[in-house]
């Protein structure tokens, strides 16, 4: 089955507002086994609406309308709907008692553009919203065998989703009799998309005829691909991708991070967890993100000490105990220097792993011996220090980006190895 969506806003087309309703609608209209067939963004127009509402029934039997709904002039979703369907305005009594009483519990004043809310089109079903003001619409043309539905949602993020979840989703699955999907994501980092595509080539082709589905979703420095499939049978389409994601780790092997929706920031918390282990950073062309990474992650005081940003020579050796020597010699991005950091770190917060950084993230300071985008990454731990030299491009945010997920990769592959130790 397909399904389109809309989303209506000025807003969205200036840039003023992210559209994250599409996305999370598209993922939770994939786990219903209804597939996504396009997305829409236009102006608050009653023409605009009217085209995009003409074109999306034309084509699938489900259209999720966003936006609009709002008590203000500019918000003009109702009353287009309900020229569009031939239905007029009418008050609802029920849902201004709602209204009226949402504004009662706030203690704050009902205006009449709020009480002009409960002017609904007279013969849609009324979707109750009891997260706002705004009420959603179902519409419905056609008969039980071919129905047409047009659904209007509030574009505020957590009324759409509860929506979704209480009323939407529901009728769907009463009206259409829906396939089952299955998909499983995998993470890997450190190898480009086309580099590994180009490793699994010949087992890939194959794919298509076992009915799995694949996908590359990439992003800088990382690609989370993901194995899908669809049957009537939810069994049969979670074998088929299990299998399939199997066969995928042993041939990605060490690029594999972690599975499903886990960040490489969760996956090392999780590892460092699981092996009892702690870890502290020593940060200066990251300036401080790969803690933010990690600390961003639920749990992850259980493991993170703590974090030294030694942007200054003088940090590095007041704090961390560099060198003033190897400073002076081979400079503050050098296997020296940023060995000397992950150690220091290491012992003056007693953690098991200290990770440092230290680069040219640019876009200027380079030299010809050291351009833009040299970096080094030392890691302390109970084998000894070590350090890696990277050379990235000549983007600050990007090198910066890229950094925190080679040394958390690197800290990764580290703690997986103490894994296969132990076992």
């Amino acid at each position: 089955m397909l399904a389109e969506v809309i989303t209506i806003g000025d807003e969205l087309l200036l840039g003023q507002t992210i559209d994250t309703n599409s996305a999370w609608m598209g993922a939770e209209l994939t786990k219903h086994g209804i597939a996504l067939h396009r997305i829409t963004s236009i102006s608050d127009a009653p023409a605009e609406i009217t085209a995009a509402l003409e074109e999306a029934m034309s084509r699938v039997d489900l259209v999720l309308v966003t936006g609009g709904l709002g008590p203000t002039r500019d918000d003009l979703t109702k009353e287009t709907l309900a020229s569009f369907f031939g239905m007029p305005l009418v008050m609802n009594e029920q849902v201004l008692n709602q209204i009226t009483h949402w504004f009662e519990n706030r203690g704050m004043e009902m205006l009449p553009v709020n009480r002009d809310q409960a002017m609904l089109p007279e013969g849609c079903e009324i979707l109750p919203n009891l997260r706002g003001t705004a009420m959603g619409m179902w519409f419905q043309k056609g008969d039980e065998v071919s129905p047409k539905v047009v659904v209007s949602l509030p574009g505020v993020p957590y009324e759409m989703k509860g929506l979704m979840e209480e009323e939407v989703l529901p009728r769907v699955q009463k009206i259409w009799k829906l396939p089952k999907r299955y998909h499983r994501t995998v993470l890997t980092q450190g190898i480009g998309e086309s580099f590994l595509s180009a490793l699994i080539e010949d087992w890939e082709d194959g794919l298509e005829e076992r009915g799995i589905h694949i996908a590359y979703l990439p992003a800088p420095g990382q690609v989370r691909v993901r194995f899908s499939a669809v049957d009537d049978l939810e069994d049969a389409a979670v074998r088929r991708v299990e299998e399939a994601l199997e066969e995928f780790l042993e041939l990605a092997g060490q690029h594999v991070v972690a599975l499903d929706e886990m960040s490489l920031p969760e996956a090392v918390v999780q590892s460092l967890v699981e092996n009892n282990c702690t870890i502290a950073t020593a940060e200066s062309c990251t300036g401080g993100s790969i803690a933010a990474s990690i600390t961003a992650v639920p749990g992850s005081s259980a493991v993170f000490q703590g974090s030294i940003v030694a942007y200054a020579n003088a940090v590095k050796q007041q704090m961390l105990g560099v060198a003033a020597k190897d400073l002076e010699v081979h400079g503050a991005v050098s296997e020296p220097v940023v060995m000397q950091m992950a150690k220091g770190v290491r012992e003056k917060l007693g953690t098991t792993y200290g990770l440092a950084t230290s680069g040219i993230a640019g876009p200027s300071g380079g030299t010809a011996l050291k351009p833009v985008g040299t970096i080094w990454v030392g890691l302390a731990g109970p084998k000894g220090v070590v350090a890696r030299k990277f050379q990235l491009g000549d983007h600050r945010g990007r090198n910066v980006s890229k950094t925190v997920l080679l040394a958390l990769a690197w800290i990764l592959e580290d703690l997986k190895q103490k894994d296969s130790q132990r076992s």
